[in-house]
């Protein structure tokens, strides 16, 4: 494989990648169902049959993406359903019943830093009418819908066997079955609107296309789980809207349990439970029966990603702990030696302005080229062992005309050029450049840090955690996952610079969001003369 090819393969993984055609992945399912129902032949009982437990089983393991791995008979799990008031346990189902309909949560595997942490998520908007009928209608064990061994092998065989295309789907162009099998984790890697934390609960963080991507963002579970919720229903919905063919649409169907009536298997509920219903977030219930009146309460949440996020708040202050000491140093008339001052202390504010501002990470010389800069617009920097593009917001620009009207005054003052390619520098008492460097960096950072936020402790590359958690949170303009890594340079073979295009809509979102950091963060205007 060529190189140019290693590079297509590598961004038709990432986020904003085409969805694949959801009328091929459409027909495979149709073509799953009639299969099933020819391996295990419907019986008009009042009780759990084969068929059911083997739809009941493909489902599940279809939206946990668990079928692809299914091996051997041993890698089929044992599927058990529990009350509200159990903790989650792995391949377990639970109905919460507050209102009607009820509706059917599912174990998912949350890994923090600790270890993995299994919580309860909703069953999405599409699947649950099957489930939830399957569930609370049955009046058997909890342990009705776990397979046998015989059944096992024989559903193990379903899903391993060769899938010939039913007579009624002749002509019809359908996805492999591995395809079909893996949908939802495809979908989840492709989809730009699904923040990487979410993505990182449905892949796994190894399976992460920008694996360090996870390092920086925080959420906690209530908001994942609505947004891996809220995803799995948009998925659902494709397939749904995919079959349009009335032939078709009554072969997208299959008979509930107990009821044996036949019912669409992607139908779409009017009526959510109210816990549902919160944008932004879905809490974690737990049905408490300790006490006389039984009710369900909120469990808190716990938190996945950055472990080193600041406070707004906190770089906020921090910053206007800068702007009045650099008020105190600003003179109408200049010494040598106070202009010096002012200079050294205007060029660790830049650097720091320049990481909040562009996220650039804080390497030993937290600066730029000069060659490099393009009009004070866009910057092209060496990051990571390779070159990639930032853009520099308006506030930035003002930031730096003043360093450098600066930088004159301190050369008219001493008679000296600094002769450097680096765009900005430290002078030292001798007037010789001495680049700056990241170890002075976190020095100056600790102390004017502490200054702002009495207790606290921060180093320079935290700033860059702030711009990436305010980039997953920004509302206006709501950014993309991909928006997100591309501004903090998350990138893989075929992704750097030169080998990818931005068009102007998109880069003119990213540029709205970088001129309302300032105004986020409150920083102070740059305006007025600088006398020297």
């Amino acid at each position: 494989m060529n190189n140019e090819a290693i590079k297509s393969k590598e961004r038709y993984k990432n986020s904003g990648a085409p969805f694949p055609n959801a009328q091929f992945y459409g027909f495979k399912l149709i073509a799953a169902l009639l299969r099933l129902k020819k391996r295990y032949p419907p019986l008009h009982i009042e009780t759990v049959t084969p068929f059911d437990r083997a739809l009941f089983n493909f489902l599940y393991l279809w939206l946990t993406g668990s079928l692809a791995s299914c091996k051997s008979i041993e890698d089929i799990p044992d599927i058990t359903i529990v009350s509200g008031s159990h903790p989650c346990q792995p391949n377990s189902l639970r109905s919460i019943r507050k209102s009607a309909p009820s509706w059917i949560e599912y174990a998912i595997a949350v890994p923090t830093k600790h270890g993995v942490n299994w919580q309860w998520q909703p069953i999405p908007n599409g699947l649950n009418h099957w489930f939830s009928d399957a569930i609370t209608k049955t009046k058997q064990t909890e342990k009705c819908w776990i397979l046998e061994k015989k059944e096992k092998e024989k559903f193990f065989s379903f899903i391993n066997d060769k899938w010939r295309t039913p007579t009624a789907l002749k002509g019809k162009y359908l996805t492999r079955k591995d395809a079909l099998f893996n949908y939802f984790n495809k979908m989840a890697q492709c989809d730009p609107n699904l923040p990487t934390p979410a993505k990182a609960v449905l892949l796994g963080v190894n399976k992460l296309h920008h694996f360090s991507a996870l390092n920086y963002q925080r959420r906690d579970s209530e908001q994942i789980r609505y947004d891996i919720f809220k995803a799995q229903t948009h998925y659902l919905d494709r397939l749904r809207q995919a079959i349009t063919e009335p032939a078709l649409i009554s072969l997208f169907s299959a008979p509930k349990p107990i009821t044996h009536t036949d019912s669409q298997i992607i139908h779409f509920s009017a009526k959510q439970q109210d816990y549902l219903c919160t944008p932004g977030r879905i809490p974690s219930l737990h049905y408490d029966v300790s006490t006389a009146l039984r009710t369900y309460i909120q469990s808190p949440p716990i938190y996945l990603g950055s472990l080193r996020q600041v406070k707004v708040d906190s770089v906020r202050r921090f910053f206007h702990e800068l702007h009045l000491q650099g008020q105190k140093l600003e003179r109408s008339k200049h010494t040598q030696e106070t202009l010096l001052e002012l200079y050294n202390f205007r060029v660790f504010e830049l650097a720091l302005l320049f990481i909040v501002l562009t996220s650039t990470r804080p390497t030993h010389e937290i600066t730029f080229l000069k060659e490099y800069c393009f009009d004070k617009q866009s910057v092209i920097v060496f990051d990571k062992g390779c070159y990639r593009s930032i853009w520099l917001c308006e506030y930035f620009r003002h930031a730096l005309s003043r360093y450098e009207f600066l930088q004159q005054n301190l050369r008219r003052h001493s008679s000296t050029t600094f002769d450097t390619p680096l765009m900005w520098f430290l002078v030292d008492n001798h007037l010789t450049v001495k680049p700056l460097s990241a170890k002075s960096l976190r020095q100056f950072t600790a102390k004017w840090w502490a200054k702002a936020n009495s207790g606290e402790i921060a180093v320079p590359y935290q700033l860059r955690h702030f711009f990436a958690q305010h980039a997953l949170t920004s509302s206006s303009p709501t950014l993309t996952s991909q928006d997100i890594d591309r501004l903090m340079g998350h990138a893989n073979w075929g992704e750097q610079l030169g080998s990818d295009m931005l068009f102007p809509v998109a880069q003119n979102k990213l540029t709205s969001f970088l001129n309302k950091i300032p105004e986020f963060l409150n920083l102070a205007k740059i305006e007025g003369a600088h006398h020297g």
